[in-house]
């Protein structure tokens, strides 16, 4: 029992309770004017490793836990605080996701209850043949259970006219598995890519591949 709780504690991370919806509805897109329903997909199957160690503490104190469905959601202005929250401690201060409200159909957040788990961002204009993703992050405790692999099968779906590019931690290597995966092809290798970004104080690698996946 120990052995469990403590490997629970350990777990470092911060998030921010979002505030409650009060129904799923409906909401229009400023960019393309398209009809959005209140949520991409709902996952009721899919068991990540947070999930799995409260079910064991639960047990282990007879107690049931009653798991959630994971809900892959558009973003909304409730999201952005949260998300910013999670930007500045997994990523570097002053991102601000707020631009991704003018489209949010090239967008995914996953909440678990009213926890942001996961989110993925594409910039659907980047130039006028590409798409560019900017963002996708799943919370530690959450991750190799197929959250970002959707989250990226969902906004590839969104552009499938355009080229899509994304930048990507030369040291990220399971997320540069990931893409690969999906077809991405590296176009370059950008050293110091991030010094803009990161404080100089930081220990995370500077260096970026630029990856493609062509039409």
């Amino acid at each position: 029992y120990n052995l469990v709780v403590n490997k629970y504690e350990d777990v470092n991370e911060d998030y921010i309770i979002l505030e409650k919806q009060p129904a799923y509805t409906c909401f229009v897109a400023p960019y393309t004017c398209r009809t959005l329903k209140p949520f991409v997909v709902i996952d009721r199957e899919t068991v990540p490793p947070r999930l799995q160690l409260l079910s064991e503490i639960c047990y282990k104190q007879n107690r049931l836990y009653k798991r959630r469905p994971i809900v892959y959601k558009y973003v909304q202005k409730r999201h952005v605080k949260a998300i910013n929250r999670l930007c500045e401690i997994h990523f570097w201060p002053g991102i601000d996701v707020s631009e991704a409200l003018e489209f949010p159909e090239f967008s995914v957040v996953v909440e678990y209850r009213r926890i942001v788990i996961g989110f993925g961002f594409m910039v659907p204009d980047a130039t006028q043949s590409d798409a560019y993703i900017s963002f996708i992050f799943t919370l530690p405790g959450w991750r190799r259970a197929g959250i970002a692999r959707f989250m990226l099968y969902h906004l590839i779906m969104t552009c499938r006219g355009k080229d899509i590019t994304l930048h990507v931690s030369a040291s990220n290597t399971s997320a540069l598995l990931l893409y690969q995966q999906f077809a991405f092809k590296p176009q370059e290798f950008i050293q110091n890519f991030y010094d803009k970004f990161i404080p100089p104080t930081s220990r995370e690698c500077r260096h970026a591949y630029f990856l493609r996946l062509s039409k």
